[in-house]
């Protein structure tokens, strides 16, 4: 009998995982390629995602039952059966389904469950499930919102050196910046700043958290107010929910992930409100989801047969 098995896709804005999985859920074996976000590059990413794929179709003599790829910038770029259809395309024909990458880590995040996922990474966003209805707070972008991510952390971050340049006052802020960028005064920043990819500017927020550890006043207040931030987006979605409410939280994203100080102001805000939250630290596995989707929605795109 030929092995049946299933593959799962996060492609995110960086690089594409695929990994393939038994029908049991034990890992098969996994590809690395470019980055998947559509939004940026739809034939650049399409390409990326079909060769992950494929990749691992030429590594196992057996039979792929489905594809789930979760695309950053799906919701951008929107008609998400023309996006699995065109893979599935170029990758036998096999029966493919596209959702964004925040849905995928929630499958995964809560493993079939209803609850809610956070993400903040370079972006942020909270996604709820329950009953099969989806709910989504935030996400829309560096410029209108993604509260609570690497990318508002540095931004505010920046905000607070400049203000404390201009009024001459002390802030541990002006000398992380000026050393990061390699320049003598604070005011050489803001070009180099404008310069600067999202996820370039995401990652500077890891040395705001290591000076808000260490005691900064600057720099934790930072961290506390992006924190109470993505706290209320947390609320809001749970206000969301019908009764009985699921009150299971997974967090995921590097700053989530990597900042203790900030999981905790969050958690103590929600638990004000919502003292049942139960919150976990999501493993990030996000192809994993595969295993846990519950929808029949492969139908568009495939001529394969069960065997």
């Amino acid at each position: 009998m030929a092995l049946k098995y299933q593959i799962g896709v996060d492609a995110g804005g960086t690089h594409s995982t695929a990994i393939a999985y038994d029908m049991d859920g034990k890992e098969l074996g996994r590809a690395e390629g470019g980055p998947g976000q559509i939004n940026a590059d739809y034939e650049g990413g399409i390409n990326n995602i079909a060769e992950v794929v494929n990749e691992l179709l030429d590594k196992f003599d057996g039979d792929c039952q489905r594809v789930l790829a979760g695309i950053a910038g799906l919701s951008v770029v929107g008609n998400a059966p023309e996006v699995a259809a065109t893979i599935s395309s170029r990758i036998n024909n096999l029966p493919t389904r596209a959702i964004t990458d925040s849905l995928l880590a929630l499958y995964n995040g809560l493993e079939g469950d209803d609850g809610a996922l956070v993400i903040a990474g370079t972006g942020s966003v909270f996604n709820g499930l329950q009953d099969g209805h989806l709910i989504a707070v935030g996400g829309y972008g560096n410029i209108l919102g993604d509260e609570g991510s690497g990318y508002a952390i540095s931004v505010a971050a920046m905000k607070s050196a400049l203000l404390s340049w201009d009024k001459r006052e002390e802030n541990a802020l002006i000398p992380m910046f000026t050393e990061l960028f390699g320049v003598e005064h604070m005011d050489e920043c803001n070009a180099k700043f404008y310069k600067m990819k999202n996820p370039e500017v995401a990652g500077m927020a890891v040395h705001v958290a290591k000076l808000a550890d260490s005691g900064d006043k600057h720099a934790s207040q930072v961290i506390k107010y992006q924190a109470h931030l993505l706290a209320r987006d947390i609320i809001i979605g749970l206000d969301h929910y019908e009764d009985p409410k699921p009150m299971k939280i997974a967090l995921t994203g590097s700053v989530l992930a990597n900042n203790e100080m900030m999981r905790g102001l969050i958690e103590d805000e929600v638990k004000n409100k919502y003292p049942d939250a139960i919150f976990s630290v999501s493993n990030g596995e996000n192809a994993r989801g595969v295993i846990f989707d519950k929808s029949k929605d492969y139908r568009y795109f495939t001529n394969h047969e069960d065997r």
